[in-house]
């Protein structure tokens, strides 16, 4: 049997195919008579609802593979007895749901025996941290989005009023997010522009230790959401949230309006009546006056009178969601499902406090996500299935002068400004500022930019059941990259009279980077700087730099995989192999190694010595191919205890940011000799982790289990700034070159409802370090002392560490006909209370001294200060806690099967100060400490009373606090 487990797996490792994340589980488990517990061979095994079955063999041992998540109806039956339905079994995505059986002799003709199953507290075949979240959970608790209910488990940090996350010390692109299968992190800079409301969520997995060798291109965690699909029966809701029965300058409740309103309709069922094809769509519509409320912005009492309030001025965000899935049941054994997410957001993120004053130039961001996937999924067999999968990506972001928009003209037009000598001596926009430090009205904003990344992928993902014991998945996958970028560094001032837009005169001074734009920031497909410009006497590019094809980058990956279950053992055993194709060029000196003191040796042809960038500096970029091992051990030592480990290797490819840069920009800086600034390096390595995990999981009653688990991660080959001398100037570069180490343990408490009464705890210690908390954290080392001797070589607290973090919830709710019963009537039936709270040690800074000089003037390059007077990230900021809290109650409505729901939800409930960063001088958030010298008292006393309030605003910074108390009204009709 082994031999042959082992022959189909190389037959399966040699096939040309494709893969893809799972989006299904299986059910698997024996039948047996009830009197004499023997098994039964021949019973019929089906999913209500679906095709999906299957029938017991000579043990009474049965699998169905290919099962949707969710809750599902099993029917067993077998000639001779009473048929058994099995409600209520739920699926997860890569993991086995038991279920035994038991059948006993038929005495009546039809009957059915209904039996619910209960969802065990341990799964034996978890060999990895898998937290669960099913629907039910997701709309009890306090908080809403994929982000922040995954920052409810343990291993995931993530400030408030951000979609970042940091998942077992990883930095923030260390993670990724799967919707049906689909990554949808943009392979730019892995950010995440998706919104899917938690209506549309089935269940959502959250792993953080390891993962199997079917996930690939992240290296710390994954999130799986599966959103709902539609049945054979019409289900929809319809739901709107609010707080503006709150004012929004005075307080009420203790707390203001911010604005929030959020609409949310969902609708499934069959495409026409009565029939076998499905569907599901969702859309959802955020109107918010400030997207990231802040506590030290609503309970500053020293504002000037022109902000009062809980508003923080532009920082609106507006965004419409969309997701829709179809199915076409082509044949009993061919299924053909299509999915679609989209997402169109307009927002000013976290707006830099410089603003207040300009809010009618501050930048605004636009982003554009759209995914589209189209599925075929063919049963060969009970135990063997596949699915060919075509995916489309396409991700747009805008980041621009609210109110100049696109028209870059305007930006460098005094016309369009209010102070007429609002250029420098060289001719650049210099933005007037007002005491103490905020751009005065019309100074507009000087960095134009936008970039679109698109791919399109091609997957065949192939499983097989060989037997009981031996669950086979193979596979592999191609996409084909198309990365766009242009940005127009200070645009005002360039422009005059005798300047066309996009003429050379016109960008000639500019900071400009682009390619797959032309010069007028349209999209190109053609066009080869490095083989196309033609320059005159002067070497000055006089033709052929009017636009840049897009770089396409390559991916391919494939996997082997068996999931080996048996009652004492179960094993996930995997092997990834990945390769990337950054499918451009790179620069000679940058091909050059370390010596053997570790000390970089430059190689030549940089610019040639003739401060040009043209095509004698480079070479083809290299291609990177990489092994993973994937190892998931589960020793199930009763049917109550449980020891998993997990051992693996992971790669992630650079993010492709990282890897390119315009040739225009290259060339002016080469021949202007250039300021300091980092470069982008096509030839970046994978970075790459290795992670262990080991725990154990206990039952402690037929209703609660305790979690315990230990880990320990090694990183390297992180991208770092690195400067290298050339005969030009002294340049930075991107690198491979940090390192760290993450060790700590979890400690998970979960509770299924029990009298009303349900809960989970979580808490997690973690100690992480490294050489760099990310990408740019050596750039003052660079600029300052470009030698690579001077580089950190020991590893350090990371800047995003949160030592102790965890979270207690708790949920209870009254069933039909519970609670007290006043005149027959139950008043407290279908109410529900969850409250969540949460808690977490500050994060490491490092003490500097204070200037003697103002400290937000905006004529210094930093706000504060460079001159450390502690060791390095050696202070911690403040404690943060949080209490988050929602009662709702369900209604039934004499219309058919509908139900009116009704909540109130607060943030923030009692109003904590919640410090999440502090001024690096004097450990505060609300002051930086200039006011203690003499010089910050002289100063002060100079001011008028509307700039003092001004400089108080300044001081209490509204970025360094999260969000003040917050109160919404929602109500929701399901059907």
């Amino acid at each position: 049997m082994m031999r042959k487990a082992f022959i189909l797996f190389l037959i399966l490792a040699i096939l040309p195919v494709f893969v893809f994340a799972s989006t299904t589980g299986k059910i698997a488990g024996v039948v047996k008579d009830k009197e004499t517990g023997e098994p039964l061979m021949g019973a019929n095994i089906s999913v209500e609802g679906t095709y999906l079955g299957a029938s017991t063999d000579k043990s009474g041992f049965f699998v169905i593979l290919n099962v949707p998540v969710g809750r599902h109806s099993v029917k067993v039956s077998y000639m001779g007895y009473q048929t058994v339905l099995q409600e209520d079994v739920r699926t997860s995505v890569d993991l086995t749901t038991q279920l035994e059986i038991v059948m006993q002799p038929q005495a009546l003709e039809g009957e059915t025996v209904v039996v619910t199953a209960e969802r065990r507290m341990i799964r034996k075949d978890e060999t990895n941290t898998n937290i669960i979240r099913t629907a039910e959970e997701i709309t009890q608790l306090p908080i809403r989005g994929m982000q922040q209910i995954s920052a409810t488990v343990a291993g995931v940090v993530s400030q408030d009023n951000s979609n970042a996350m940091n998942i077992r010390g990883g930095r923030g692109n260390e993670s990724a997010i799967y919707i049906d299968g689909v990554l949808v992190n943009d392979p730019y800079n892995s950010a995440v522009r998706v919104d899917i409301p938690s209506e549309a969520i089935e269940e959502l997995s959250v792993q953080t230790g390891g993962f199997n060798a079917e996930y690939g291109e992240v290296m710390s965690g994954i999130v799986v959401m599966t959103t709902n699909s539609g049945t054979q029966k019409y289900h929809g809701s319809v739901q709107a949230i609010t707080d503006q029965f709150l004012d929004d300058k005075e307080k009420k409740l203790g707390t203001y309006s911010y604005g929030y309103n959020e609409y949310t309709a969902t609708l499934g069922g069959p495409i026409y009546p009565g029939g076998k094809h499905t569907f599901f769509a969702s859309v959802n519509r955020k109107w918010l006056k400030d997207g990231f409320p802040s506590w030290g912005w609503s309970e500053n009492k020293n504002k000037p009178e022109s902000f009062v309030g809980g508003v923080v001025p532009g920082q609106g965000d507006q965004s419409w969601s969309y997701s829709g899935k179809i199915k076409l049941q082509l044949l009993k054994s061919l299924e053909l499902k299509g999915s679609v997410v989209w997402t169109d957001r307009t927002y000013g993120a976290e707006m830099n406090p410089i603003y207040l004053y300009d809010v009618d130039h501050a930048p605004e961001t636009r982003t554009e996500h759209r995914s589209y996937n189209a599925t075929l999924t063919h049963t060969l067999s009970p135990t063997t299935f596949y699915d060919l999968k075509f995916n489309y990506f396409d991700s747009f972001r805008k980041i621009y002068d609210r109110t100049f928009g696109d028209d870059l003209l305007k930006y460098g037009d005094p016309t369009y400004v209010s102070d007429a000598s609002w250029a420098d001596q060289w001719g650049n926009p210099y933005t007037k500022r007002y005491e103490p430090d905020f751009f005065r009205e019309d100074s507009p904003y000087n960095d134009y930019f936008k970039n679109r990344s698109v791919y399109w992928g091609i997957d065949f993902d192939i499983t097989h059941q060989l037997n009981k014991y031996n669950t086979l998945k193979a596979g592999a996958e191609y996409k084909y990259h198309t990365l766009r970028e242009f940005r127009v560094l200070e645009p005002a001032g360039l422009a005059t009279d005798d300047m066309e837009h996009g003429s050379l005169e016109y960008y000639r001074y500019a900071d400009v980077r682009m390619y797959g734009y032309d010069i007028n920031g349209n999209e190109v497909d053609t066009g080869d700087y490095l083989k196309d410009v033609v320059r005159d006497e002067a070497d000055n590019p006089i033709s052929g730099w009017q636009s840049q094809a897009p770089y396409n980058p390559i991916t391919m990956s494939a996997y082997l995989q068996d999931k080996v279950e048996f009652e004492d053992l179960v094993m996930n055993i995997g092997l990834r192999y990945d390769r990337i194709d950054p499918n451009a060029w790179q620069f000679k000196q940058l091909a050059a190694e370390y010596d053997a003191d570790d000390i970089y040796v430059p190689g030549t042809g940089m610019f040639g010595g003739n401060e040009i960038f043209d095509s004698s500096d480079v070479v083809e970029s290299e291609v990177y191919d990489y092994f993973s091992p994937r190892l998931g051990l589960s020793f199930p030592v009763s049917d109550k205890t449980i020891f998993h480990g997990q051992f693996g290797k992971f790669y992630q490819k650079p993010d492709l940011a990282d890897l390119y840069l315009s040739p225009f920009y290259l060339d002016t800086f080469v021949s202007s000799g250039g300021y300091f600034t980092v470069i982008d390096n096509p030839n970046l390595r994978p970075l790459k982790t290795i992670s262990y995990e080991m725990g154990f999981k206990q039952m402690l009653s037929d209703n609660s289990s305790l979690q315990l688990t230990a880990f320990y991660k090694e990183t390297e080959d992180l991208v770092q700034v690195l400067s290298v001398g050339t005969d030009v100037t002294t340049i930075a570069f991107m690198q491979n070159g940090d390192f760290g180490t993450v060790k700590g343990f979890d400690i998970i408490y979960t509770m299924r409802r029990s009298k009303n009464l349900s809960a989970n705890v979580n808490y997690e210690y973690q100690i992480t370090k490294g050489t760099g908390s990310a990408s740019a954290s050596n750039f003052d080392i660079a600029w300052l002392d470009g030698s690579r001797g001077n580089y950190p070589k020991f590893i350090m607290p990371l800047a995003f560490e949160q030592r102790h973090r965890g979270s207690i919830n708790v949920d209870y709710r009254f069933g039909e006909d519970e609670g007290p019963e006043v005149f027959g009537i139950y008043p407290f039936e279908k109410l529900g209370i969850n409250v969540l709270a949460s808690f977490n040690s500050g994060h490491p800074y490092t003490k500097t001294e204070i200037l003697n000089a103002q400290p937000h003037d905006g004529r210094y390059d930093n706000d504060i200060s460079n001159a450390p007077e502690s060791a390095v990230l050696n202070e911690m900021t403040p404690w943060v806690y949080n209490f988050d809290l929602k009662v709702d109650k369900t209604i039934k409505l004499p219309l058919m099967d509908t139900r009116l729901n009704v909540y109130l939800w607060v943030l923030n409930v009692f109003n904590t100060e919640k410090v999440l960063d502090v001024w690096t001088t004097s450990g505060l958030a609300d002051q930086t400490g200039y006011l203690k010298t003499s010089s910050g008292q002289a100063y002060y006393a100079g001011l008028t009373d509307e700039e003092k309030a001004a400089f108080s605003m300044r001081e209490m910074d509204y970025l360094n606090y999260g969000n003040p108390r917050q109160i919404r009204l929602g109500v929701q009709v399901e059907f």
